[in-house]
């Protein structure tokens, strides 16, 4: 019998899976929160165990250099070959039933939210469409891109290991290099052979991305896409255990953080932007989903 699936931040994920070397205490300590870059080499010594299912609220980028490994995305086995780069989507359960042996790549690490900070910009979630749960994992490397590619990761984590506090700009420069690369390569070949549960996932959030500040309801949506509102969230639900109603909401998440993040604007002035006329009621729905209040959310965000 499967135990209870896990949900980790990227502190308490490292706490649970990797020992107490310091060399790697000192990386992880990098001033840049809930991110790394560093060659696989660097971590397998650092491995306590297998990974059992998990979730983490971070996105993973594994790109194999040499040799292959296994692991499950979604309960689904993947076998990870030289030159594929593994997506392990933010909110995606994965596991890995042995311990890495003699792999070499790269892994990079990264919160969703890097890509709405400082060098970000709200429409780079959408945009980046291979990092959304319930699409193909695997992203196979033409040679031609191949140099490129290496370049990026090698870049990163020479970035991250020097001395003293990694360059945010010049990492959040390359991410962003490496993710248009990927978007690429990625392609159209797996949105065409998707079912139809998967085209109205994507549908939706095209759609959310669009309508982001009208504060629409699944019912809306529905209608705009000619299908019931239960047949939607069946779909939705089928791809990503979620309903449409929580994608909806992620969505306007993100909208809401490049706010915080990227204008003056007052919380008040958010909340109407947002379309919410209550702006007591719009802090209590990004408190309950954050954890936090806008107010400190951006606080935060000031101190970082």
């Amino acid at each position: 019998m499967r135990g209870k699936i896990k949900t980790y931040n990227s502190e308490d994920f490292r706490q649970e899976y990797f020992n107490n070397d310091s060399e790697l205490n000192r990386l992880f300590e990098k001033s840049i929160a809930d991110f790394f870059c560093l060659r696989i080499e660097d971590l397998i010594s650092g491995v306590l165990k297998p990974i059992a299912p998990s979730r983490e609220e971070s996105h993973t980028l594994i790109f194999v250099t040499y040799s292959s490994y296994k692991t499950e995305i979604d309960f689904k086995e993947y076998e990870i070959r030289t030159n594929q780069i593994l997506t392990i989507q933010a909110g995606a359960v994965f596991s890995v039933d042995e311990i890495i042996g003699n792999v070499r790549g790269y892994v990079c690490h990264f919160h969703p939210n890097i890509l709405i900070g400082l060098f970000g910009n709200r429409s780079l979630i959408s945009e980046f469409e291979f990092l959304n749960t319930g699409n193909y994992p695997v992203i196979d490397l033409k040679e031609s891109a191949r140099i490129a590619v290496v370049n990026l990761f090698e870049r990163m984590v020479s970035e991250f290991k020097a001395e003293g506090h990694p360059n945010s700009s010049i990492i959040h420069s390359y991410l962003y290099a490496l993710l248009t690369e990927l978007k690429i390569l990625y392609g159209k070949e797996y949105f065409s052979s998707q079912s139809a549960s998967y085209r109205l996932l994507s549908k939706l959030r095209m759609l959310a991305h669009q309508k982001v500040k009208e504060n629409l309801k699944v019912a809306d949506f529905a209608s705009m896409m000619n299908v019931s509102p239960n047949h939607l969230n069946k779909a939705v639900k089928s791809i990503t255990s979620k309903r449409a109603s929580e994608i909806i909401e992620e969505i306007k998440l993100i909208e809401i953080k490049y706010l915080l993040y990227q204008s003056n604007l007052s919380i008040s002035e958010i909340s109407y932007q947002m379309g919410y006329l209550d702006p007591s009621y719009f802090t209590r729905f990004f408190k309950k989903r954050e954890k936090i209040s806008p107010t400190d959310f951006r606080k935060m965000i000031e101190k970082s």
